[in-house]
């Protein structure tokens, strides 16, 4: 199947509601470079002006996916309001494109396209929220490209809590084709010196665990950031868009694009500034995380899992390897912390089931990438953590088996905190 049928093909059967019904004549052939997509819930008036700030760049389409859960918070609801209502009132022309969405002009702001997932019968299954939100703002963006509104297949998603880079629409596409996705870094900001010592604890551990991932060669080593991701329309379309998830739909949507084409994490320079606050429009994430941890009689009850078990990953990623010999040889781990892994995810009936179809290296290594996936590295993660004890971060960073697991990327966002809290 062809690029153009396989996006086709997404979009007539698999896209929402919101994508297919689309009044394209609306819109000018290239009327837009790039599209960003941000969901929004509860937010300030002012946040896409604080977004977008340090933005230059003209002929960029802004899709706010304004939404709010069933059966949950009416303030939400009406905030949503007023959020809709300001920038209506703030717009020089607007465009009705569908009965739940509208184009809206400025002077002198990008084009914003708000879809409407607030109003009473239009809002979101509660269990599917946010995932759903950042689903119908990418199928239209997937729409909208694959109709050449947009120039660009690639679709930015971010969130209403970020500051963009002045360099954030200047990415050189050309250069990252072959891959599904690209995930930029960010640096978590606050005035709050209390807030910032909570967000280091828990960006140390999205950033242990990347580092600790990447040691035992995992080909999933990045941090998901739903607030951080440019997507690869194509790959978009092949794994058939974002989950309809309530949270962890980064996580999910990277682990599926990351079977179909590599995952570039970090380009230099392009940095997302997010601020730090505690939330509770999701069951979990960063803003649970950051509510949960100030909670705890002392920073040091937040642990870390213990080094041993990236160790333990890296062994067992080896050993996996190991067992393409002329062909596939499937022999149970002799170390006992692998082989009750090997028993714990079922290996011997899995890898006899796909014996006939592994028939090369290649063939073999490929399974590997697809199934010992990011969900099940997690897996094998909480599998080992229950041998060894968790860890406070004072500990974890003096202890000896953290400087096999350390790397550059984590020893700099050690030294930058460190450096600014001497500041500060």
């Amino acid at each position: 199947m062809s690029n153009n049928k396989t996006i086709t093909n997404y979009i007539n059967k698999y896209s929402e509601l919101d994508a297919q019904q689309l009044t394209l004549n609306q819109f000018d052939k290239k009327q837009y470079k790039n599209v960003v997509v941000i969901p929004i819930c509860n937010e300030d008036n002012d946040c896409l002006k604080e977004i977008f700030k340090n933005i230059v760049e003209p002929n960029v389409l802004i899709i706010i996916v304004l939404n709010s859960p069933q059966n949950n918070n009416k303030n939400w609801q009406t905030s949503n309001n007023k959020f809709y209502d300001y920038w209506q009132k703030q717009a020089k022309s607007i465009r009705n494109i569908t009965q739940n969405a509208n184009l809206l002009s400025f002077n002198c702001f990008n084009d914003v396209l708000i879809i409407d997932r607030n109003r009473d019968g239009l809002q979101l299954n509660s269990k599917q929220a946010v995932g759903m939100a950042r689903k119908i703002g990418c199928d239209i963006a997937l729409q909208l490209s694959q109709c050449e509104i947009i120039e660009h297949n690639w679709i930015y998603s971010t969130d209403a809590d970020v500051i963009l880079p002045k360099n954030y629409f200047q990415i050189d596409f050309a250069a990252f084709n072959k891959y599904a996705a690209i995930v930029l870094d960010f640096q978590h900001i606050s005035n709050d010196k209390e807030l910032r010592e909570l967000q280091f604890l828990y960006d140390l551990k999205m950033y242990y665990y990347r580092a600790g991932v990447s040691y035992a060669a995992c080909n999933y080593a990045y941090i998901p950031l739903g607030s951080t991701l440019i997507i690869n329309g194509l790959a978009y379309a092949q794994v058939r868009g974002f989950p309809k998830k309530n949270a962890a739909e980064d996580f999910y949507l990277l682990n599926k694009l990351a079977k179909v084409a590599a995952i570039k994490y970090r380009i230099n320079d392009t940095i997302i500034q997010i601020h730090s606050r505690f939330s509770n429009r999701v069951p979990f994430g960063t803003g649970p995380a950051l509510q949960a941890i100030k909670q705890l009689k002392s920073t040091s009850d937040y642990l870390f899992y213990h080094p041993q078990c990236f160790i333990l990953l890296r062994q067992w990623n080896k050993y996996l390897n190991s067992l393409w010999q002329g062909k596939l040889y499937i022999k149970p781990p002799d170390k006992p912390e692998l082989l009750a892994l090997f028993e714990h995810l079922a290996c011997q009936q899995t890898f006899e089931k796909s014996k006939k179809q592994i028939t090369s290296q290649q063939r073999w290594s490929q399974f590997i990438h697809q199934w010992f996936d990011a969900f099940r590295i997690l897996k094998a993660i909480h599998f080992f953590d229950k041998k060894f004890p968790r860890l406070p971060h004072k500990q974890l960073l003096n202890h000896s088996l953290f400087a096999k697991v350390n790397d550059p990327l984590l020893q700099h966002y050690i030294n930058t905190y460190y450096g600014l809290t001497l500041h500060t």
